[in-house]
């Protein structure tokens, strides 16, 4: 699992990409997105929300994304187009995408399920990170785990991270004396990207 950090690459952004970009990477490849594909990602301003959107771009997909409107214009920024969750997120996605997606990335857990489902039109390429309870609807359910992929996602995720295609939003760094102030930080949620612990 040990990958070499290019020298282009800062250390913050090396040092939070291998849980969420590698989780991202896998549930990519699980959910066989394709160039041209339209890949709907639920919390997509979230840890594996930002990678999995700049992978799927990067693969040639349309990504739209869901979010609170505070992390539209981030979203963009990334090449998503974003929508706001919530009741009525059907009729928001199917008016940009009135033919639906091919595929569905849940990683909020708020409830989405049912409405994935209608929009993928069938739960076969629908996968979750979250909703467990949701398996019994025929959906796919990602256990966040490295497989044995992982020296081959961190790869491609710093290949495209040299060639600018891909970043790692950082909203704050700590000195590690401060963790546990960078948790009850990240604890509160809605954040604008990562946060970072650093050794000094």
């Amino acid at each position: 699992m040990l990958v070499a950090k290019p020298v282009s690459v800062p250390w913050e952004a090396a040092g939070s990409l291998a849980g969420p970009g590698i989780t991202a990477w896998e549930v990519l490849n699980k959910l066989k997105i394709a160039q041209g594909e339209t890949l709907l990602v639920h919390a997509a301003a979230g840890g594996v929300g930002t990678f999995a959107v700049q992978l799927a771009v990067a693969r040639g997909a349309r990504v739209i994304g869901t979010a609170s409107e505070s992390h539209h214009e981030q979203l963009r920024s990334l090449g998503a187009e974003p929508v706001t969750y919530g009741e009525g997120l059907v009729d928001r996605v199917r008016a940009i995408a009135p033919q639906g997606v091919d595929a569905v990335l849940d990683a909020s857990g708020r409830g989405e399920i049912p409405d994935s489902i209608e929009l993928a039109g069938g739960p076969a390429r629908v996968l979750t990170l979250v909703a467990f309870d949701a398996a019994d609807t025929g959906i796919q359910v990602h256990m966040s785990a490295p497989g044995e992929n992982g020296a081959q996602a961190l790869r491609d995720i710093l290949n495209l991270m040299e060639k600018g295609r891909l970043r790692v939003p950082i909203w704050r760094t700590f000195p590690l004396a401060e963790a546990a102030g960078a948790l009850q930080v990240s604890q509160a949620g809605h954040l604008g990207g990562k946060i970072v612990l650093l050794p000094a």
